[in-house]
């Protein structure tokens, strides 16, 4: 039968039924597609897909977590605390991701800073150490462990941990270890720790004249 002979014997609320469904499946609906135009920044049209998406499938990790990127991209006042809830959720549901972790602690430390909130900044500071954990390679996620040791406040800063976490990066890229290490000298200073920030100069020094193999 026909599409226009099935037409002719609908009701006019199923008919509307039947039409909307054949106008929603030419439309993208797939996870993959919204990652695609949240890559492109095209984050109104990638939520559009996402929310359904994430509401209907609870257990889809992509779904959530990029639902809480998208969240996050766009901004806007709610902006943070629904890409926690999202992006949280999607940790729940993969834990050893290092990616979704890494992304989530920077959430809670942008929350925290917010919101002045010490529980936060140790929710963020102990996820980007399981991200860490799960994928040591990850620079940028020591990149933000190691900017936390160095400027939050205490008793949550940790200058030697700071150093170790340059030191790490400097092991794995040598460009970027030397930058990790003038921008905590950087802090250093600016927070009057004039030995610390000495002992960050002098690494950063030692690894530009000694690189790793």
């Amino acid at each position: 039968m026909r599409l226009g002979e099935t037409v002719a014997w609908l009701r006019p609320g199923l008919l509307a039924v039947v039409l909307s469904g054949l106008a929603t499946a030419g439309r993208a609906t797939s996870v993959d597609d919204a990652v695609s135009l949240y890559r492109h920044r095209r984050y109104e049209e990638a939520r559009a897909i996402l929310e359904p998406l994430a509401a209907s499938h609870p257990s889809d990790a992509a779904a959530a977590y990029y639902l809480g990127m998208t969240y996050l991209r766009e901004g806007g006042r709610t902006s943070l605390d629904s890409a926690r809830t999202w992006i949280g959720r999607a940790v729940t549901l993969a834990p050893g991701n290092p990616g979704y972790l890494a992304d989530y602690a920077g959430v809670c430390l942008l929350l925290a800073d917010r919101d002045t909130s010490f529980s936060l900044a140790l929710e963020g500071r102990d996820a980007m150490s399981r991200a860490i954990a799960a994928d040591p390679s990850n620079l940028e996620a020591c990149e933000g462990l190691m900017r936390f040791y160095a400027t939050a406040p205490w008793p949550l800063c940790s200058p030697a941990k700071a150093l170790s976490l340059a030191a790490q990066i400097g092991r794995v890229n040598p460009k970027r270890g030397i930058a990790a290490y003038l921008a905590i000298a950087a802090a250093f200073e600016k927070d009057g720790r004039k030995e610390d920030a000495s002992s960050a100069k002098q690494a950063a020094q030692a690894l530009a004249r000694d690189p790793p193999p």
